[in-house]
């Protein structure tokens, strides 16, 4: 085996999908594993690779559940991973790929873009090889939490994902508009409320006011991706469209403003050239004000000046920068562990 690569997050498989395809056209064996975690398993689904992911493990939601599920992960991942060894593993904020490779002596490649980050950081970054990290981030608070070696690249991880779908490794669903039963003659505002993080516990959600602002002032289609039931229900009740499993990225495409108090779905809509409002409520990460100060997103937490932006900026693209994908980066490391 040439490459073991972790996904634990969706995002992370459009990230590697292009190093991915990579790989294949240039006959380096890898190996995939990844975690039930939310929609994971869905998004791991739409993918065609010549070696399926494995199954490994499950994401736990008490601190207790995080720590025992994370050490039983650690030890089906060893017990995989010592049968076929492979000559480097790559991951982004995977907690377990970094422990198990440094415990079997197998060099690891780690991508962070989340310096705040800190239990996971602090967990990884210290026995890691090399780091990748997008220019924005805050290195000297990775330094901090261990990290060194540090491998940097001009834009997000994000590059990675629109790039994915624009390249066709995995084609754009040019109907999703009709298929979520939208009007196209309306503009389409895509919204997304806070993770459900320690960080963020009872910080006031302002999305529900934006909406009905919205709602006052103009015609639009408003999708709204909850993170929980609890938020579903909500949201329910305000006349938005709930879409169920769907292909966000597909649908930031066709979006005319993008309204967040996350992280992943705000820098895909600004990498895509959406108007984008970041109303995240705790400490702003170095990739978004990165991608703030190149105007490609706006930090606003007013819900006057939010819903006065999206009416001023809806439906007008910005796509004037160039933004780096870090795949090119990925790849030549990669190789450079299978030469030795």
């Amino acid at each position: 085996m040439d490459v073991w690569i972790d996904f634990t997050n969706s995002p992370h498989v459009h990230y590697f999908s292009q190093l991915i395809k990579r790989f294949e056209r240039e006959g380096i064996e890898y190996l995939i594993t990844y975690r039930r975690f939310k929609n994971l398993e869905s998004i791991v689904k739409l993918y065609n690779y010549n070696s399926p992911p494995v199954l490994v493990g499950a994401h736990g939601e008490s601190l207790e559940e995080k720590l025992l599920n994370s050490a039983d992960r650690i030890i089906k991942l060893t017990k995989m991973i010592m049968k076929d060894k492979p000559q480097v593993a790559i991951a982004k904020h995977s907690v377990e790929l970094p422990r198990v490779a440094f415990g079997l002596n197998i060099p690891s490649i780690f991508v962070v873009d989340n310096e705040y980050a800190e239990a996971q950081n602090r967990l990884t970054l210290p026995i890691v090889d090399e780091v990748i990290s997008p220019q924005g981030t805050n290195r000297d608070l990775l330094r901090r939490q261990g990290g060194r070696d540090f491998l940097t690249f001009e834009g997000t991880c994000e590059v990675a994902h629109i790039n994915s779908r624009f390249n066709n490794v995995l084609p754009l669903d040019r109907e999703i508009v009709e298929r979520i039963g939208l009007s196209r003659d309306l503009p389409l505002i895509v919204m997304r409320p806070c993770p459900n993080s320690s960080y963020c516990n009872g910080k006031k959600d302002i999305l529900p006011f934006i909406i009905k602002e919205l709602r006052r002032i103009m015609d639009c289609n408003i999708v709204v991706f909850p993170r929980s039931k609890k938020q579903r229900r909500m949201y329910s009740l305000l006349g938005v469209t709930i879409p169920e499993v769907v292909d966000t990225i597909s649908l930031l495409y066709y979006a005319d403003a993008m309204v967040g108090a996350g992280g992943t779905m705000n820098r895909e809509a600004a990498v895509i050239g959406v108007p984008t409002v970041s109303c995240y409520p705790g400490c702003i990460l170095g990739v978004d004000n990165y991608l703030i100060e190149r105007g490609r997103m706006v930090h606003l937490v007013s819900v006057k000046e939010i819903v006065s932006y999206i009416e001023e900026n809806v439906g007008k693209r910005s796509n004037s920068i160039h933004l780096e994908d870090p795949t090119d980066l990925m790849f030549e490391r990669v190789c450079e562990y299978l030469k030795r």
